[in-house]
């Protein structure tokens, strides 16, 4: 009897080591993350109700004497100064024999309805208009909308043969250093 209460002794002091409680060191995680650089520009759209940036759009009746209106938008959350620039062609006869161009008179920018809009102006080297420079203000993801108005010569205008007429807009944003 003695020789299996010295082994059940062994057994309970073997496990009442390894079941006795242990002062762990403290235990730490670093949780670390980056958020990435987001940056989307184009042309703000109203989808199903809400507002959307595409790539491209399209204006009916653009040899309107009050020129032809689109919103374009800036979704960033990056806080570095930013150029933006648009090259905008002349309008071209579509399907007609031969060819005819109007030429675009002038570009208007501003931020909203309300404001005074600010005449364009154009870079002499590269033929682009200067549309905004802006360093983003806001903290996190942030939207920035600008209305542009497109303005075709209307002295071309009044001499131009019927027809469809087509101008491309292509609008570019850059870091402004």
């Amino acid at each position: 009897m003695r020789r299996y209460f010295s082994i059940v002794l062994l057994i309970l002091i073997q496990l009442a080591m390894f079941a006795a409680p242990v002062n762990p060191a403290q235990v730490t995680i670093s949780l670390t993350t980056r958020v990435p650089e987001y940056l989307v520009h184009g042309f703000l759209t109203t989808s199903e109700g809400s507002q959307v940036i595409v790539s491209s759009t399209e204006v009916e009746d653009a040899f309107n004497e009050n020129g032809a209106s689109f919103t374009y938008a800036i979704k960033t959350n990056v806080s570095i100064p930013l150029k933006v620039t648009a090259t905008v062609l002349p309008f071209n006869l579509k399907y007609a024999p031969s060819t005819y161009q109007v030429g675009i008179d002038k570009i208007y920018v501003k931020e909203s309805e309300a404001d005074s809009p600010n005449e364009a102006v154009v870079d002499s080297t590269s033929g682009s208009y200067k549309l905004v420079e802006f360093t983003p203000n806001a903290s996190g993801l942030a939207t920035y909308s600008y209305i542009l108005t497109v303005f075709a010569n209307q002295a071309e205008v009044l001499q131009a043969p019927s027809g469809a007429y087509e101008s491309t807009v292509s609008i570019g944003i850059t870091p402004n250093n």
